[in-house]
């Protein structure tokens, strides 16, 4: 007979004492909670919004653009015949990285899948009030025939940005704390949290949206993998301001909360 498992004490979980009074995560996550009581203070954003043709009209268009910078198109996605249940049943943190060059057509696929636009202004994943605050950067390795280099995914023109060009790698192996995560990746795939996008609306709750909506981004980029057979690894463990300043953002207003390893899968 199987004896029931022991619940875990808090001991266990955070190790010698408890949580401090002030535990930031404890904090935040009350801060940020909605309360009836607080609806007028809450709905703030909301009311301002509605108030607001030029908040209205720059909250409709989530993209930035320099036109000082050379753009690389992408080919159109594919469509690879797969289920969504068979995505679903083969999805894995994969490792198990070839080295190989990634296409660009596979580039392309991942990058649409993950946060491509539909319908002029939708895109494939749920947001907060439709605001995506979320902006794609690849630093790229090994990609087709482009230069090494750090790129921003503009999704209206289904294209690639330059942001830096050079080997991002031995920045990215240095922002990483567990050796070996990037061992024979062709890119790395960096989401770039602009939380203004969604705390003007939605205050601190705003944040939360962002973070969800990075899960939504990653896994459809996962199930993208499966479809293709390429190797995508999450990676959600660096440290933070090195990799910020590899997208050029402050990690206050603009942070990466979240990435992918992509490649060939062996």
């Amino acid at each position: 007979m199987r004896l029931p498992q022991a619940p875990l004490v808090r001991g266990e979980l955070y190790g010698d004492g408890e949580p401090a009074l002030d535990d930031p995560a404890e904090l935040f996550h009350e801060a940020s909670k909605l309360h009836p009581a607080l609806a007028h203070r809450q709905g703030a954003g909301l009311a301002r919004l509605a108030a607001n043709q030029h908040l209205q009209s720059a909250s409709a268009r989530a993209v930035r653009r320099n036109p000082r910078r050379r753009c690389h198109r992408l080919p159109r996605p594919q469509r690879p015949k797969c289920s969504l249940w068979h995505a679903l049943d083969l999805r894995r943190s994969r490792r198990d990285f070839t080295g190989a060059s990634l296409s660009l057509a596979h580039l392309a696929t991942l990058l649409d899948a993950g946060y491509g636009l539909r319908d002029g202004r939708r895109r494939t994943v749920p947001s907060g009030g439709a605001l995506y605050p979320f902006e794609l950067h690849v630093a790229a390795r090994a990609v087709g025939a482009m230069q090494p280099g750090v790129y921003r995914y503009d999704p209206e023109l289904h294209a690639l940005e330059e942001h830096e060009l050079g080997d991002p790698w031995p920045a990215l192996e240095a922002a990483c704390p567990l050796p070996g995560l990037l061992d024979g990746g062709a890119a790395v795939l960096l989401l770039l949290a602009i939380f203004g996008r969604t705390r003007f609306k939605y205050g601190l709750r705003g944040y939360r949206f962002a973070l969800l909506e990075a899960g939504h981004v990653i896994q459809n980029v996962a199930l993208a993998g499966v479809a293709l057979d390429l190797a995508v690894l999450p990676l959600g463990g660096f440290y933070d301001a090195q990799v910020d300043a590899l997208v050029g953002a402050d990690g206050v207003e603009e942070s990466v909360v979240y990435g992918a390893v992509l490649g060939g899968a062996a």
